[in-house]
């Protein structure tokens, strides 16, 4: 709905986000930057690299296509812990790791039955950046684990997203594109998306980090495969197309089996994890 670059919207909503934020941080025990500051360094580079290559694929995709994908990393994030020897592989969740590669291959596959060969190609670059988003936001939640173990929930995200908001500012000013809003209506838009999905609604979340393992905190996400399709469907009536009737359900219903018995799969719980997080505040 906004007249605006996507890339500059990625920016904008973690920029205005960011003075909230500091607001709570100087409200905590100062920790120093070099403790954490790796894992901040690398969850502040995957975020700028999720919302950037998620939010510039819904130029080439619809909203219910680009969704399913990006949320994905449940089930990547399930296989790097069972690779680390953190979460237990068992049938259900190999099965639903699967469905989902069915169900994606068919949102690929059949993404273009109906267009031009440029059609076709610019679905397979939007799909190609919903996962790399995908792919990024696994690294932010495994990195974001760690340096919420060393500070508040505040002092990270402020940190976090600051570095994610130097890295797609240095991105916009190399493109030469526009890094601020020109009319009412688009600083209405961005500062809707730094209060709503980013300050209320991503934020919490990296509290959680703090309580549960990367894989719950990850799935926690899936009700918007379902919320966001049907609010852009009511709102800028955009409908799914085909394909997505079949591999989107798929796809969902791939991730709902790997996330589907939450943390009782993992070797380390969340109670073992919040043993080495003492005296942290929340917000």
């Amino acid at each position: 709905m906004a007249e605006m670059e996507e890339v500059q919207l990625a920016f904008l909503r973690l920029a205005l986000s960011i003075p909230v934020l500091l607001a709570f941080a100087l409200r905590e025990k100062h920790v120093p930057f070099k403790k954490g500051g790796a894992a901040i360094l690398v969850s502040g580079a995957c975020l700028a690299l999720h919302f950037g290559a998620w939010m510039a694929s819904l130029a080439y995709l619809s909203v219910a296509t680009s969704v399913v994908l990006v949320y994905l990393h449940p089930v990547i994030v399930y296989g790097i812990e069972v690779w680390r020897g953190r979460a237990k592989p068992d049938a259900l969740r190999i099965a639903g790791v699967l469905i989902t590669l069915v169900g994606t291959s068919t949102l690929a596959l059949f993404s273009g039955e109906s267009g031009s060969a440029d059609e076709v190609e610019a679905k397979l670059i939007g799909m190609t950046l919903s996962v790399i988003g995908s792919l990024a936001f696994v690294g932010y939640l495994l990195a974001g684990r760690s340096a919420t173990a060393k500070m508040s929930t505040a002092v990270y995200t402020s940190r976090a997203y600051s570095v994610a908001a130097l890295a797609l500012l240095v991105y916009l000013w190399i493109q030469d594109l526009p890094v601020l809003p020109i009319g009412e209506k688009e600083w209405g838009y961005a500062f809707l998306l730094a209060l709503f999905p980013t300050l209320l609604g991503h934020t919490p979340l990296n509290a959680a980090l703090k309580r549960l393992p990367p894989t719950v905190v990850s799935t926690s996400y899936l009700g918007e495969m379902a919320g966001a399709p049907l609010l852009v469907w009511l709102v800028i009536k955009e409908a799914p197309p085909e394909s997505f009737w079949i591999g989107g359900p798929l796809v969902i219903l791939g991730i709902t089996a790997v996330a589907w018995k939450g943390d009782q799969g993992n070797v380390e719980n969340s109670s073992e994890s919040l043993g080495s997080d003492p005296g942290i505040t929340e917000h």
